[in-house]
């Protein structure tokens, strides 16, 4: 008994479901225009409309109602409406996969409206004056035309003609006939309609062209789009330092001056630097060579001249016109380097860079100097430059891109 309550059950609900489905198809569904088909083409296509509503009857039974008609929020409309826009205007548009169901409102009409061109009554000329029609249509629509000779007895010739080219031509129609038919067309012109009549007296013809156009076709496919975001992150910056160290003035006498010192040695020393990673010097052995290098910082509008030449050698530059070059005869000079640092590319004489290695130690090199004159006294200027790096972290915008998926409605021309 259960078996039998369960089976009636089940066979009332596809009854009611292929009823529904029927009702549908006859009432509000595309009947398909069975016309010009023979017996077995028509059937074939019934079944086909029947079991694609049967279907989405089912689909819809299982996933709940879509979203349609009335049913879409006043936002949505407005999404609809900017989309639309913007296949219209670009020809395709791009949308999130999981708003797959607006491309149910979006793609264009499969049964595009007929669009009568004309439905009128006109009078023709006569002596062979013709009277002409002239409209503007597109490649492959589908024009349906018809003419009737209404009051004369006979019109000569009723001629279609697409661009140069005649479609249509009937002669001799005579009084109370019609004719009709129907042509596509080719490619984007103009239509004319030329009617002809013979003779002294004028005829009344009824006229009517529709146009069907050809239902505008298009694509949907899975598309990779590339989202560009711009985000505020943390990120390590590393600054390079200068820090000048020392900055020292010597005076040499000349050797016959007992109560003077005429030789001197000093060292080089970078203490208490973090992070370092290299060091510069520079020795001017007269006080025209000190000249020159003030004149040199004077003129330089980022750092002064020792600065700027350990620039240019961290920026592996080959060459180099920052500092000037000191020689003196009368002074014995002699640079020992005390740690293995190793020197920059345009290191010279009496100044260089030293790119700082693993030693510890802070005195860096010494320098040997000896007033070799007898009677003339030498200054020296010594100038030490120490070059660390600082890590901090900065707040900096960055683009990041992310690959999405889109789908894309293009309108196909």
């Amino acid at each position: 008994m259960k078996n039998s309550s369960l089976f009636f059950l089940i066979f009332t609900l596809f009854f009611l479901i292929g009823c529904s489905t029927i009702k549908e198809l006859i009432s509000g569904g595309e009947v398909p225009d069975l016309s010009n088909y023979d017996d077995d083409s028509a059937k074939d296509q019934v079944l086909t409309s029947v079991t694609t509503l049967v279907s989405e009857s089912e689909a819809s039974f299982q996933n709940g109602p879509t979203i349609q008609g009335d049913n879409l929020k006043s936002e949505s409309l407005t999404q609809i409406d900017s989309l639309k826009e913007k296949l219209l205007t670009d020809g395709s548009v791009k949308i999130n996969p999981a708003e797959a169901y607006l491309i149910d409102y979006l793609r264009p009409k499969q049964n595009p409206d007929t669009l009568f061109l004309a439905n009128l009554y006109f009078e023709t000329g006569k002596k062979g004056v013709p009277v002409a029609f002239q409209y503007q249509v597109k490649k492959d629509d589908q024009i349906f035309f018809e003419f009737e000779n209404l009051k004369s007895r006979k019109i000569k010739k009723i001629e279609i003609i697409e661009g140069g080219e005649s479609r249509f031509n009937h002669t001799s129609l005579k009084k109370k006939k019609l004719v009709k038919g129907s042509l596509t067309i080719q490619n984007d012109n103009t239509m004319t309609i030329n009617v002809v009549k013979n003779g002294y007296f004028k005829s009344v013809v009824k006229m009517k062209i529709r146009k069907l156009s050809k239902p505008q076709s298009y694509s949907v496919e899975m598309v990779k789009d590339t989202l560009i975001e711009t985000r505020t992150v943390l990120e390590e910056v590393v600054d390079t330092l200068f820090a000048k160290v020392e900055d020292k003035k010597y005076s040499l006498s000349p050797r016959l001056d007992i109560t003077h010192q005429n030789r001197m040695d000093f060292p080089i020393e970078v203490k208490k630097i973090e992070n370092l990673i290299g060091w510069g010097y520079w020795l001017g052995l007269n006080r025209e060579d000190l000249e020159k290098y003030k004149t040199l910082a004077e003129d330089g509008e980022e750092s002064e001249p020792l600065i700027s030449f350990i620039k240019s050698e961290l920026n592996i530059i080959d060459e180099n016109t920052y500092l000037p070059r000191s020689q003196n005869s009368d002074v014995y000079f002699d640079f020992r380097k005390l740690v293995a640092d190793t020197p920059s590319l345009n290191s010279d004489v009496n100044f260089g860079y030293f790119i700082s290695g693993s030693s510890p130690k802070t005195q860096k090199a010494k320098i040997y100097l000896a007033n070799k004159s007898k009677l003339y006294e030498h200054n020296i200027s010594l100038l030490v430059v120490a070059v660390n790096v600082e890590y901090s972290q900065k707040e900096v915008e960055k683009e990041f891109y992310t690959e999405i998926s889109r789908l894309k409605l293009t309108l196909i021309p």
